[in-house]
């Protein structure tokens, strides 16, 4: 049995059992690739298993991918190698705590700037950020678009990698504005014994009204929001 956060503590069954978040990845990297120059420099913050580092890296673009946990960075490299991609660059750090200066073409982070626990940490996390681009570079995210929900229904999944198998059941409760994500999954196949995963983060809810306003109050300009409705996907230049 598994118990805690799959990106600390399991990392290698991530992409197993959150394979709906990664359908996002080919049309974010897309749009990263849109907004930065050929053969520039991209921050990739909580870069995860590499689902927009390694795309990126085979388009010949340059990336420094970052990301708290070391065991996700130690499954984006094991992919890299796998695929054939060498000019990986990895560094283990909190995006809360970057420390570039006129740097990036580009800066991203895809479904994780909701790990910004409020206002303040929003603005204090967009600072760093902005101070890390070239005058002219791009922020580039997307996050989910809230409304004011107040409940969520549970969600269920079944999932196949390879010869893996995983079954996952999602609930989210919000309270005030933290959604607490929890979910419990079965993993089996493949050479994996059936096992139990329990799994578990929160997230602060940001409207698009409330991104917009932070992204200003740091300095960003030329803030774009577009996306489907449940989602948002922001372009903003230093």
């Amino acid at each position: 049995m598994y118990f805690g956060n799959s990106y600390k503590n399991f990392p290698v069954f991530y992409d197993l059992l959150y394979q709906r978040y990664l359908k996002s990845a080919h049309d974010f990297t897309a749009m990263v690739k849109e907004n930065t120059p050929q053969g520039g420099l991209i921050l990739d913050l909580a870069a995860g298993t590499g689902e927009v580092t390694i795309p990126l890296l085979k388009s010949c673009f340059g990336v420094i991918s970052l990301d708290s946990s070391k065991g996700m960075l130690k499954e984006l490299k094991l992919k890299a190698k796998k695929l054939g991609v060498k000019n990986y660059h990895t560094v283990t750090r909190d995006m809360r705590k970057i420390n570039y200066k006129d740097k990036f073409d580009t800066v991203c982070i895809r479904q994780a700037i909701n790990y910004f626990m409020g206002p303040k940490a929003l603005e204090s996390g967009l600072k760093k950020i902005i101070v890390s681009l070239k005058i002219g570079g791009k922020f580039v995210f997307n996050a989910p678009n809230y409304r004011g929900e107040k409940t969520y229904p549970e969600v269920s999944n079944y999932y196949e990698s390879g010869k893996e198998k995983s079954f996952v059941l999602e609930t989210n409760k919000i309270l005030g504005k933290i959604l607490r994500h929890k979910q419990y999954s079965i993993i089996w196949g493949g050479g994996l014994k059936p096992n139990f995963v329990s799994d578990e983060n929160s997230f602060y809810m940001f409207t698009k009204k409330e991104f917009g306003h932070a992204l200003k109050n740091c300095g960003f300009s030329k803030v774009k929001f577009s996306g489907p409705a449940k989602t948002l996907y922001c372009t903003a230049t230093k």
